[in-house]
């Protein structure tokens, strides 16, 4: 089991997709650059393959070995067969190499395929679009499939709002960036059994912040036996702390008010729903309700001991089972709801937090000293979104596809009304997409860490996150260049 966890220590977590401040957030400043003519994409006969030239590409994976890496080599193996010449290398693409593909990018030597280069939702990666370096998508996603079907439509229409650029001000306003390989949904998931031996019922849907209060109450004290906390966290990753706040302020003061504070000059202090949130976060450590030994475990531990029977429930992103799937008992039964809702709270108490995980293509304008594989790097983007790799994933490896005729993963009982759910409600970013900016990152989460720590309270934990917000805009300024 240790060796098992070390391995996927090594992987990182898809949670951070990019921490991608590196470089890009002065790119923003000054004048915009005008926007190139989107180029033509000649459309694919209905039932032929492009004729393409092969060569070297060069492909980002999250990971770099078990199920899912094994999938995507599936796909790349076959177009080194159908396309003569073609070579795939396949890099890390996740937060541990996030600074190294940045500076790549600013160098003109970025890979050919790569991820959290784009999402309209952060604004963070709005330079890229801006400064021309990703591929104007739209002519590909526009022609037409081998199947007849247009690309475009194979998708949830949810996921327009992240991959398109619907920025208001944006000369590149209208244009596809990012082709979406997983939806995420972030989740309250727990152990079924646990909660069925402990004779308590699961969380129903649209369950209160009080009912979820109330049951890590009785799962402190009928667990006790079992050696089972109610809440599984990882203490020495921000983040994860720090998404419970996250999910918290937006059902107690609303979206608008959180992106006030964060991307614009509004002070948490000025309202007075933040500090009652913290006071709500609070709780849960204060009861003691987190697993024993969070406070060293990292996020990997972390997640092999709730699927230990350690902790009941942990709140994470859908990409849990796939990212654990060597570690997971096999007898272990999940369950899935949403966050609960603060009936009285300011904001929309629907909404959900998620992303798809996009894929970019770097501008063949910027690449230099090579040239440049733009038709097989989108080739290889339509293959790893055909409808049979999606349903692999999602069947194999409990992914939520975004594409449009594949089954919710069997392997999530219960999230097929929760990707209804996504589809008709609000969908957030997770994290706000402060997790882009690593100088944003550094002031809003590590003091939510120190309240999850025990090492500070509510009170100081506003008065830590306004003081650092203060010396981030003296020193980066306001965010809100363009509105979304």
């Amino acid at each position: 089991m240790a060796d098992q966890i070390r391995n996927l220590s090594r992987r990182k977590f898809l949670g951070l997709a990019a921490a991608a401040g590196f470089g890009v957030a002065s790119a923003a400043c000054g004048q915009t650059p005008a926007a190139p003519a989107p180029t033509a994409a000649p459309e694919i006969p209905s039932g032929a393959a492009p004729a393409l030239k092969g060569g070297p590409l060069e492909v980002g994976v999250f990971y770099e070995d078990g199920p899912w890496f094994d999938l995507v080599k599936e796909i790349g193996d076959q177009m080194e067969r159908d396309i003569p010449g073609t070579q795939i290398k396949y890099t890390f693409n996740n937060t541990a190499s996030d600074a190294a593909r940045a500076l790549r990018w600013e160098a003109g030597n970025p890979l050919d395929v790569d991820a959290g280069r784009w999402s309209n939702q952060a604004r963070a990666l709005w330079p890229y679009a801006d400064n021309n370096q990703l591929l104007d998508l739209t002519p590909y996603l526009e022609a037409n499939l081998p199947s007849g079907e247009r690309w475009a439509d194979t998708f949830a229409p949810m996921i327009r709002s992240f991959a398109v650029d619907e920025r208001e001000n944006s000369p590149t306003r209208g244009r596809w960036f990012g082709v979406p390989n997983e939806l995420v949904l972030f989740l309250i998931q727990y152990n079924k059994k646990a909660f069925d031996q402990m004779g308590i019922a699961p969380p129903a849907p649209n369950w209160t912040w009080q009912d979820f209060l109330d049951t890590c109450a009785q799962i402190d004290e009928r667990g006790a036996a079992m050696g089972m906390k109610p809440i599984c966290v990882s203490g020495p990753t921000d983040v994860y702390c720090g998404h419970w706040w996250d999910r918290v302020i937006q059902r107690m003061v609303g979206r608008e008010a959180v992106e006030a504070v964060v991307f614009g000059d509004a002070r948490l202090a000025d309202n007075p729903g933040f500090l009652a949130a913290a006071k709500e976060i609070e709780k849960l450590p204060a009861n003691n309700w987190f697993m024993e030994g969070y406070e060293g475990a990292d996020f990997t531990a972390a997640q092999a001991l709730f699927f230990q029977g350690k902790a009941a429930m942990i709140h994470m992103g859908s990409w849990l089972l796939s990212e654990m799937a060597s570690v997971i008992p096999p007898d272990f039964e999940i369950g899935v709801t949403d966050f609960p809702v603060l009936p009285d709270g300011k904001g929309d108490q629907n909404a959900m937090f998620g992303v798809p995980q996009l894929w970019s293509v770097p501008n063949p304008e910027i690449v230099k000293g090579r040239e440049p594989q733009t038709e097989l790097a989108v080739e290889y983007l339509r293959r790893f979104t055909s409808r049979d790799a999606a349903t692999k994933r999602a069947s194999q490896l409990g992914m939520i596809s975004p594409v449009l005729g594949v089954d919710a993963p069997p392997k999530l009982p219960g999230v097929d009304a929760l990707i209804t759910k996504a589809a008709q409600s609000e969908l957030i970013i997770y994290y706000y997409g402060i997790h882009f900016d690593q100088a944003l990152w550094a002031v809003w989460y590590p003091p939510v860490q120190a309240l999850f720590l025990k090492k500070i309270g509510a009170e100081a934990m506003i008065q830590q996150i306004d003081e650092g917000l203060e010396k981030y805009r003296a020193t980066r300024g306001s965010r809100s260049t363009l509105s979304l």
